[in-house]
């Protein structure tokens, strides 16, 4: 499943990236005039600028006024976990409160989905979820790309195995922050790979109690890499 992130071949892709980004980074502060900005980019036809602000106001960044023109909205108007808006936020290098807001959300949703994937997942997402534990194992210690790569795959089987379409979309959307996330900690990937076979061995033997359990400590560890790996930045 690929990243549901908007393209951004030709101007009109460019514009809405350049944008958006550029809010997200705070360089365009709420109240801006995107007019303004846009007259500053290389040229483009009225139609893609009327069509990067269409985007640009669907995911809450700006809203147009007549005579006022189209202006940046304040942040608490952002559709925050919009994919483009989450790709924005990680390319604007943000600090580690998106990622201390990202632990509390899996402590919410993972647990509770582990727990229904034990009840509800097929043999064939249990093979895929062994699969990917599999992969982790065999990548822990030389590829962290490949690694990131099976962790990621390994939390989406989860969720898409609880057969409930609105988690299912979720993980979608929160791929980008996953895999930043996963990154981020990526440094205690070994102390954290026998978890994820804890949580394997739950589902496989379609123990909800046990595979929420083994959930919630794994990423309870994670948080706690994420503290540790921002002390020793800090220090």
């Amino acid at each position: 499943m690929k990243d549901r992130t908007y393209p951004r071949r030709g101007l009109h892709g460019e514009l809405v990236h350049d944008i958006g980004l550029r809010i997200v980074r705070g360089e365009l502060p709420p109240g801006s005039s995107i007019a303004a900005e846009i007259d500053t980019t290389a040229d483009v036809s009225r139609t893609v600028v009327r069509e990067a602000i269409k985007v640009l106001a669907a995911k809450g960044l700006v809203v147009a006024r007549p005579k006022t023109g189209t202006q940046v909205r304040e942040r608490r108007y952002w559709n925050l976990i919009d994919p483009d808006v989450l790709a924005w936020r990680l390319e604007a290098e943000p600090g580690d409160e998106l990622f201390v807001h990202v632990f509390e959300l899996r402590r919410l949703l993972e647990p509770a989905a582990a727990a229904l994937a034990a009840t509800r997942a097929s043999e064939a997402e249990v093979e895929q979820l062994a699969a990917a534990y599999a992969q982790m194992q065999a990548t822990v210690s030389d590829d962290p790309d490949a690694y990131i790569a099976a962790d990621l795959h390994f939390h989406t089987i989860v969720l898409e195995a609880c057969h409930n379409e609105l988690l299912a979309h979720l993980a979608s959307t929160l791929r980008a922050v996953f895999r930043a996330s996963f990154a981020r900690t990526h440094g205690g990937a070994v102390k954290t790979l026998p978890m994820h076979g804890a949580v394997l061995d739950a589902i496989q033997s379609g123990d909800s109690a046990k595979a929420e359990a083994a959930m919630r400590a794994l990423i309870d560890l994670s948080a706690t890499l994420l503290d540790e790996a921002a002390q020793a930045t800090a220090v």
